[in-house]
């Protein structure tokens, strides 16, 4: 179900066999013609300019096949076809791409991703410990004592808090009287007694209530599932006010371990985190590049505008072409076209900027990645490595307007070459006012 074949060389792949086409749909040609039957994909490409064979293309497929074809970018250097996993930007498996492939595959899970109380759970400032408590708890596998005893393990059913109800989990985190004391001297609404089901409850506070709320919200539940477990196993009671407040100071321990550590280990140059453009100091030129993708034209572009250490506007560029791609595909592109162009102009000295971190992340790292991502990758590694004195960088958007003012108009000014004296009127007036940053 996740799997695909990477277009290297195309001699391994056969055209109407293999899930081949790139986007989230139909991976299989849907076209049929005689000539296909048996053939692999090399038999559409143009060998001596590594490129796809357009008329052959028109003859043989749809215009919805033909379109997807053309949006894959073949390789530099032609490889072998790899077997890749196509849930993941870098090719590689992993388990938890796996599982959110299965749950939409039984609609569980909706296409677009986790639903927003999912996201905002897992995006808290808290501990793990604490997320997988309460996402534990949200979907009923807290081992509570009704829990237990529905997989035959036979436990006294009342809870160890009050002595008088059944414990379930809505129960042990809302509604025992021992725990609704300590939700009325929090910052969180209690819940009332007309709220029964705790995965409701806590649901809609992850996507209503403030952040800081959902924090203290989850940090409480998880301080009384651990008083809960000191009564039952420790025969040792705690006051409400000590709940509460064990909960506000392991969060503020852990947020002021959190500030102390080290930054991210990746090979990235942040550019000294600037926010805005800034002229090549220790380089000649510097090139910002840029994607878009335009969904309804069903078509990407990439934007490239170069600019000296006087920050005149040498040279802008968009490219525009059909097809369905992933974001970071699309930003792996521009990085590679801007280094196309340098190598093109026999330059050295250049500085590449993206928006994109995880392009450079992966251009700065060592990983060899199987997807088609990862081809481009490799590209932009091999074209680095021939280059002299080229750098790439992360920058932030706002660093990057010229270029993404180009590549959003990409869609309507495909394949153009602009200069100060014919660049559109937008573009120069960001030119000119990063100028003088």
């Amino acid at each position: 179900m996740g799997t695909r074949r990477a277009i290297g060389d195309g001699k391994s792949t056969l055209i109407l066999e293999d899930p081949w086409l790139p986007g989230v749909e139909n991976n299989f040609v849907t076209s049929y013609h005689p000539n296909l039957v048996g053939r692999t994909v090399d038999s559409l490409l143009q060998m001596e300019s590594k490129a796809w064979d357009v008329e052959l293309l028109q003859d043989m497929f749809n215009d919805q096949d033909r379109d997807k074809i053309l949006s894959i970018q073949l390789p530099d250097s032609l490889c072998f076809d790899p077997w890749y996993w196509a849930e993941e930007t870098s090719g590689f498996y992993s388990v938890k791409s796996a599982y959110k492939l299965l749950q939409q595959s039984s609609g569980d899970w909706p296409i677009s991703g986790a639903e927003s109380q999912w996201q905002n759970l897992w995006k808290m400032q808290v501990p793990t410990k604490v997320q997988h408590l309460v996402w534990r708890a949200m979907i009923g596998c807290l081992p509570t004592k009704v829990q237990l005893s529905t997989k035959h393990v036979h436990v006294d059913l009342t809870c160890p808090l009050c002595n008088i109800e059944v414990e379930t989990i809505s129960h042990v985190l809302m509604q025992c009287r021992f725990v609704k004391a300590r939700w009325n001297i929090s910052s969180v609404n209690a819940p009332g007694d007309e709220i029964t089901n705790f995965a409701n409850w806590f649901g809609k506070m992850l996507t209503e209530a403030r952040t800081a709320v959902m924090e203290d919200a989850a940090m409480i539940a998880w301080r009384i599932w651990m008083a809960r477990n000191d009564i039952l196993w420790n025969k040792k009671s705690t006051k409400a006010f000590e709940v509460v407040k064990l909960a506000r100071t392991n969060i503020d321990s852990w947020k002021n371990a959190q500030n102390q550590r080290s930054g991210p280990l990746l090979n990235v140059n942040f550019c000294n985190g600037l926010e805005h453009w800034r002229k090549p100091v220790a380089y000649k030129f510097k090139i910002n590049a840029d994607g878009a993708i335009f969904e309804v034209a069903n078509r990407f572009g990439v934007g490239l505008v170069i600019r000296d250490q006087h920050a005149n506007l040498i040279e802008a560029v968009s490219i525009s072409k059909a097809g369905s791609v992933a974001p970071e595909i699309t930003e792996a592109i521009g990085v590679k076209e801007a280094l196309s162009w340098i190598k093109k102009q026999s330059l050295s000295d250049v500085e590449t900027e993206t928006d994109s971190l995880v392009v450079v992340q992966a251009i700065n790292g060592e990983v060899h990645m199987p997807s088609q991502f990862g081809m481009l990758i490799q590209d932009c590694r091999l074209m680095v490595s021939l280059l002299k004195n080229v750098v790439i960088s992360f920058v932030k958007r706002s660093a990057n307007m010229a270029t993404h003012c180009v590549a959003r108009q990409s869609c309507f000014m495909s394949d153009c070459i602009f200069s100060e004296h014919n660049a559109p009127s937008d573009l120069l007036s960001i030119v000119m006012d990063e100028r003088f940053c």
